[in-house]
């Protein structure tokens, strides 16, 4: 017996947004610490096509150095991280990188990250005794991106549901003052504390220190290199989390930490949105460096390392 056509039940099928990279632009200048004395930039960026193959996924990051030898840090990274990634999945015969499994490819970018930092401590080349970098980076697909931080560079989402503009956060920065991070500090015989000045009163963010020791002094709670803070908790495993991609979501931002000191995740997203719709990213990332180097100014009198790189999509 046939039913009505109006009681067949037809199966709900939920087709994700595919996106497609349509213009990116990068840009890196080095900060200001003193009139007279010279400043290096110790930023870096990465932008990797034809990952697995395939010339509409990319891998893109940015690194931001600390210590004397963090240039050489942030380097190093740029020119080994990004192809020990692809050749680990490669390897590994991911066929479908879209539709693969977050876990498998989290095993594969965890040990593509420490294999690498491995590497960078082994190194003879580069001390990073009390040198290291953060590094956060996205794995594009058309369906997803897949978020790979460690440190606190920071990646945002611009989306626009129709009525309004905001922003998601793709990843979380990895500083002492978040309570997991700090508790693996601790428990690894570190100390979290804040600077103190001569008359001992706290200055500035909560560093990282030894037990009974005024080193190494540490913002962040993740990062590669650092071999001292790595003996008391620093790690450079990264937080990975996976995001499937929906009509409303228009752009991405990467950046140092230069750039997030004094801009706010939703004030990005904002000041980039009218670019957008006109199709300017140059007049969007340079507004955002003007704006970032504005506010450190008118701050602090100095200007961090800024690094960015904004991508948009259709």
């Amino acid at each position: 017996m046939k039913l009505p056509k109006n009681n067949l039940i037809k199966p709900k099928i939920l087709p994700f947004q595919s996106k497609k990279i349509i213009k990116m632009e990068s840009l890196s200048k080095k900060g200001f610490w003193q009139p007279g004395k010279e400043k290096e930039n110790q930023d870096n960026y990465f932008i990797l096509n034809n990952i697995n193959g395939n010339p509409n996924f990319y891998y893109m990051g940015v690194c931001d150095g600390h210590g004397i030898y963090g240039k050489d840090v942030s380097y190093f990274l740029i020119n080994n991280l990004p192809q020990k990634l692809n050749k680990n999945i490669i390897n590994n015969k991911i066929k479908y990188l879209s539709f693969e499994s977050i876990n498998n490819l989290s095993k594969i970018i965890v040990n593509s990250f420490i294999q690498t930092n491995n590497e960078l401590i082994n190194n003879p080349n580069i001390n990073t005794y009390l040198s290291g970098s953060t590094c956060v980076s996205i794995l594009f697909t058309p369906r997803r991106l897949i978020s790979i931080n460690v440190g606190d560079s920071r990646c945002i989402l611009g989306k626009f549901n129709g009525e309004k503009w905001y922003s998601k956060n793709l990843s979380r920065d990895h500083k002492p003052i978040e309570e997991d991070e700090k508790k693996r500090i601790i428990t690894n015989g570190g100390r979290v504390e804040q600077n103190k000045d001569e008359f001992g009163n706290c200055r500035g963010p909560l560093r990282i220190w030894l037990k009974d020791e005024e080193i190494p002094g540490l913002a962040v709670s993740r990062s590669f290199g650092d071999e001292l803070a790595n003996k008391i908790g620093v790690i450079c495993e990264p937080e990975i989390k996976e995001y499937i991609f929906l009509s409303e979501d228009k752009f991405f931002i990467l950046a140092s930490d230069g750039l997030w000191e004094y801009i706010s995740s939703e004030e990005c997203v904002n000041i980039i949105k009218d670019y957008y719709l006109k199709n300017d990213i140059e007049g969007a990332i340079n507004h955002l460096y003007k704006e970032s180097s504005k506010r450190w100014i008118m701050e602090e009198d100095v200007i961090d390392d800024i690094t960015l790189i904004v991508v948009f999509m259709n």
